[in-house]
């Protein structure tokens, strides 16, 4: 199973930024919306890394939904 990484850098401009690793397909968007909900933020900008567009594999069940914030 590939690791999975959650990378966020908060600025001292009070900006966000976040990059999703070993996350493939549109599956990282959940971590986003998560990081969103949970830090009371703006999503401005979303940039594509080459997993986004990568087809996600059914190897394990990663639900953030169930996640509580």
């Amino acid at each position: 199973m590939a690791k999975r990484q959650l990378k966020i850098k908060l600025l001292p401009n009070g900006e966000v930024q976040m990059e999703t690793i070993g996350i493939k397909g549109k599956k990282c968007l959940d971590y986003v919306d998560f990081l969103r909900k949970l830090a009371d933020v703006n999503v401005e900008k979303k940039e594509f890394t080459s997993e986004y567009y990568e087809e996600t594999q059914n190897e394990y069940n990663t639900n953030i939904q169930d996640i509580e914030y």
